[in-house]
């Protein structure tokens, strides 16, 4: 405090703080604590946009539900999986998560109960539903509720629809009855197995929704993992002439 321009430039701070033209640091802080718990964030700038996350099983338990990990940029997350593991999902209702490399085509997300959403992300309403009745001909499409045929409200009570991304497995082309609704929504308590859907805990989904870009890729599986070939056996022994 020597130097006179320092003791000049601290005296006029504190003059300023007097008369509450430069926060203080605690009005500072409270200031950021208000903008954390201001839920209506619509998007975030300068974090690194993740177009990629990958999906596994991880080495199962006897007597334990499948639990999967979710890798997202530097982040690994636990997730819940369907109730017969990763695998190739032939028909509905076989509670198996398909493997595979898709991607969330549209984020949706209950309006009363999730106010911390991206740009792009839909209202859910209590009309909205999802057809998996392979006898309808919006089967593995959103409807309008009532519908005369089976479709899964959106609309729930317990919080797992709460948001969900749309992954586009089997819509284009779409094979009546091999699967729908698939989606990455919310865990349920003790990551109980879902019925083919990839969910995450609400806190962890807060944190990685803004990381997701626009119409992410899913990778789920291990479908990249090259095994080296098998070396033929000879069948017989040849012998060169002397």
């Amino acid at each position: 405090m020597n130097d006179p321009v320092t003791r000049a430039h601290a005296s006029w701070k504190a003059n300023r703080v007097e008369k509450g033209e430069i926060p203080t640091m605690r009005k500072e802080s409270t200031l950021y604590l208000k903008l954390r718990q201001k839920q209506d964030v619509f998007c975030t700038r300068g974090a690194a946009q993740i177009s990629c996350a990958f999906v596994r099983q991880l080495p199962r338990l006897p007597g334990r539900p499948p639990l999967g990990l979710v890798r997202i940029g530097a982040q690994a997350l636990f997730c819940a999986l369907g109730r017969n593991g990763v695998g190739v999902k032939r028909h509905e209702g076989d509670s198996i998560t398909p493997i595979g490399r898709f991607r969330i085509t549209r984020w949706m997300r209950r309006p009363d109960r999730w106010t911390s959403f991206r740009a792009d992300c839909r209202a859910i309403s209590k009309a909205d539903g999802w057809c998996d009745d392979p006898r309808s001909f919006g089967y593995n499409r959103a409807v309008r509720l009532p519908v005369p045929f089976s479709a899964e409200t959106l609309w729930r009570d317990d919080g797992l629809y709460d948001i969900l991304g749309v992954i586009n497995f089997n819509q284009r082309p779409r094979v009546i009855g091999r699967g729908s609704a698939i989606f990455m929504h919310i865990a349920q308590d003790g990551y109980r197995p879902t019925a083919g859907c990839i969910a995450l805990a609400a806190e962890d989904f807060r944190k990685i929704q803004f990381r997701l870009g626009s119409a992410p890729q899913i990778v789920v599986g291990d479908i990249f993992i090259r095994r080296s070939p098998k070396i033929a056996e000879p069948t017989r022994t040849f012998v060169a002439p002397i």
